[in-house]
């Protein structure tokens, strides 16, 4: 059991890019097996699981992550890895505690955010993304998509406390997702008027229905271009988009990359 210093990470790390503002961007491969003990981290910070995965144990709770998967870890947090994949890629956002501080946000409030998982996961693609440019205003804007990130949490809130139809809307999404329902479809469905759906959407969701409906189509091809088991424009399909450059803008504009680019990553 030991405890691994900032920006170090158990796999190889390929890049390390710091903002100067207290995030630290780490990506890191796993071509071969690495320590399998209890081990934690001195700095809270995320993990964008993009290539293979791993079964994970912590004190209370064992789960099995792949492409796309998103996971959150306090400072200190013991845990440890087993059954990884190889090769495996991943994203660690990493925040000091001084920024935490700083933007008056503790990890407790990081955890709950993600729980928003599909936005949170685009805007870690595009603090990934801004990495990846490395010009003057990157270290700005990757803390802007911080905060970002971290206020997600006030729309799961309302979530919470919602109507019943709103949680109803929520399983039908999720369940029809590739089908491009319409509000009056889904009224229909739900028994309720579709003025109500359009008036109290964005309250409870935090975007529009069609915005909404991108995120959920993006976020299922996330998966699907790390498999390497079908082309974009298949992908495109599967994913409920009428064209090839449709799903491309959309995907562009959710993560920052475009879908090949994020397929070489």
């Amino acid at each position: 059991m030991f405890e691994l210093e900032k920006e170090k990470y158990l796999g190889n790390t390929k890049n390390v890019f710091n903002n100067s503002q207290g995030i630290a961007v780490v990506e890191t491969e796993y071509q071969k097996k690495v320590f399998e003990g209890w081990h934690s981290h001195n700095n809270a910070h995320l993990t964008l699981f993009l290539k293979g995965g791993t079964s994970e144990k912590r004190k209370n709770s064992s789960t099995v992550v792949g492409p796309g998967s998103l996971l959150f870890y306090h400072s200190d947090e013991l845990h440890l890895n087993h059954n990884t994949l190889f090769p495996s890629k991943n994203i660690n956002l990493e925040i000091d505690e001084n920024l935490l501080k700083e933007l008056q946000i503790s990890e407790a409030l990081i955890e709950k955010s993600i729980q928003h998982t599909t936005l949170a996961k685009f805007l870690i693609l595009k603090i990934f993304r801004e990495c990846m440019i490395a010009d003057t205003f990157s270290g700005d804007a990757i803390t802007m998509l911080f905060a970002q990130l971290s206020n997600t949490h006030t729309h799961l809130e309302k979530f919470e406390k919602s109507p019943f139809w709103v949680k109803s809307l929520s399983e039908l999404l999720n369940d029809c997702w590739n089908e491009n329902p319409n509000l009056h479809d889904l009224s229909t469905v739900l028994n309720v008027n579709p003025i109500t759906i359009s008036k109290h959407f964005p309250r409870y969701f935090g975007c529009t229905l069609s915005e909404y409906l991108r995120r959920m189509k993006i976020n299922r091809s996330l998966s699907l271009i790390k498999s390497n088991e079908s082309n974009l424009t298949e992908i495109g399909f599967q994913c409920g988009f009428a064209d090839q450059s449709h799903f491309i803008r959309t995907f562009k504009s959710q993560t920052g990359f475009l879908p090949k680019q994020f397929q070489k990553l």
